[in-house]
């Protein structure tokens, strides 16, 4: 029988071995997942999800839409993982600028992962710059305690 998820397991065997530590016991930490948009944050995060049995937090859900920023609804975000915190349980969040979000709720990551996509798609102009300028002031890549390479 194939317990194969969404068939990247091999792939995302390493972000598991390097969170099973994190994870042990299921203790209350936050587990942030960044990376540029078309990455593979959502799809990582619904495999960490399954594979260790938390909540997975999808921060686009709570987008303002039709905006043209990365804005969100902070409110509802932090009262979801608030709830968990609380319960003594983890919880995953994964989101294109998910340190500026979480920075926002005066909350910081316990393990921090950045997915690294060659293949993520160029976005246009005004979304570049946002994204730009959030690397500059918040250094997904470098903060990274494990960063997943991709090329798909």
């Amino acid at each position: 029988m194939n317990a194969s998820k969404n068939g990247h397991d091999e792939e995302y065997m390493p972000v598991v071995a390097a969170l099973a530590p994190v994870l042990y016991n299921l203790p209350p930490k936050i587990i942030a997942i960044d990376g540029r948009p078309g990455s593979g944050k959502t799809t990582l995060g619904r495999f960490l999800a399954w594979w260790f049995n938390v909540s997975l937090v999808e921060t686009d859900h709570f987008l303002f839409e039709g905006e043209g920023l990365y804005r969100y609804r902070t409110g509802e975000i932090q009262r979801i993982i608030q709830i968990r915190l609380d319960r003594n349980l983890p919880v995953i969040v994964e989101g294109v600028t998910v340190l500026r979000q979480l920075a926002t709720m005066n909350l910081a990551a316990d393990f921090m992962i950045y997915v690294d996509n060659a293949a993520a798609p160029t976005f246009r102009r005004e979304y570049e710059a946002q994204l730009a300028k959030y690397e500059a002031e918040f250094e997904p890549r470098q903060r990274a305690d494990f960063t997943l390479a991709l090329d798909h």
